[in-house]
């Protein structure tokens, strides 16, 4: 079996990482791999990958959240090991060396490069990741903008009502099992506009429940299915605003329930209705409000989105100058050892 995330997320907030706690389990070890552009970290991760899956391992990729071509990690469940890309935005350190968590140097591979681009190129590429968080922290303030008058406390009530009826379907497989909240991000805000790991949650989750929520019930319907679950459970976060949940995710019991707004056109077991619990005259008085307030989030996104994009493609430049540098030779035959010494 193979699953997706990511766990890094270009944000209202800027970049915001949930690598601290990957691969952090008692047993487990990580791998930090550092090196610079263009010096084959993500080739070597899906390389390792692609020989584990060949070999009947069961692997866990870490999307890049900027460009989700490119891998940010690998972990192998079965053998307790993790690789991650440890270099800026996400930059980590072992916890503690030698005992959990090591390095991976790359960059030996790499000979010096004095090519006079590479200070240009980074300078402009961070400059357009700087100008897409600024339109994406303006479609956060759109997003969580309150419109008076909305949502009443008794609306609240109903959400966590509805919620609670919907812990129930797990109850009975989940009985006693102790809560095991995993987080991560099954949405991304990237150089090639939003995408979502729809796979992700089929394979997880025999049975998904699609939430339906224009107006913002959402927060309170899953903060209070996270209250009653147990079990392991996924909490995939918002990217642009991560503190908000997009999802739940129980692989034990084969749940899944996710907002509708991630994967319209799924097959669902039940869509729960929350926008049905305002009142449809509150509705209609907040109709036009609502279709602008989409309508400017969206576009927000959309711009942040060209600047993802043109950041991409100044980094595929910067990339550039380093490959004539790399030894591809001999790092393809690192890879090749290190796959042996794991998966034989």
């Amino acid at each position: 079996m193979a699953v997706e995330f990511f766990l890094g997320a270009n944000s209202a907030h800027g970049f915001h990482s949930l690598y601290v706690d990957f691969v952090s389990s008692p047993g487990d070890c990580l791998r930090l791999i550092k090196g610079g552009p263009g010096c084959g970290k993500s080739s070597f991760m899906r390389k390792l990958a692609e020989s584990a899956e060949a070999h009947g391992f069961e692997v866990v990729y870490i999307l890049c959240s900027g460009d989700p071509e490119s891998l940010d990690g690998v972990y192998f469940p079965e053998l307790r090991i993790g690789y991650a890309d440890a270099t800026a935005p996400h930059i980590l350190e072992p916890r503690f060396f030698g005992y959990d968590s090591d390095y991976v140097n790359l960059g030996r591979f790499c000979a010096h490069c004095d090519d006079e681009r590479i200070p240009q190129l980074t300078e402009k590429y961070r400059a357009m990741y700087k100008s897409a968080y600024a339109y994406l922290s303006a479609a956060g303030s759109v997003k969580s903008a309150e419109i008076p008058g909305l949502i009443a406390k008794n609306t609240v009530s109903a959400a966590e009502s509805c919620a609670r009826s919907a812990a129930a379907l797990g109850s009975s497989a989940q009985s006693g099992s102790p809560k095991r909240i995993s987080e991560g991000f099954i949405h991304s805000i990237g150089c090639t506009g939003e995408e979502v790991l729809c796979g992700t949650v089929e394979e997880l989750c025999k049975h998904v429940y699609l939430i339906d929520d224009r107006l913002g019930l959402e927060k309170y319907y899953f903060d209070e299915l996270l209250r009653h679950f147990g079990g392991r459970i996924i909490r995939c976060r918002s990217p642009l605003l991560p503190e908000l949940t997009e999802a739940l995710l129980l692989p034990d019991c084969g749940l899944g329930f996710v907002s509708a707004s991630l994967m319209p056109g799924a097959k669902a077991k039940r869509r729960i209705r929350l926008d049905a619990l305002v009142p449809k005259e509150t509705l209609a008085r907040h109709k036009d409000e609502l279709r602008r307030r989409q309508e400017l989030k969206r576009s927000l996104i959309a711009e942040a989105c060209r600047y993802l994009e043109q950041a991409k493609l100044l980094h595929d430049e910067l990339e550039a100058c380093y490959r004539p540098k790399v030894d591809f030779a001999s790092l393809d035959e690192f890879c090749a050892e290190e796959a042996e010494r794991l998966f034989a």
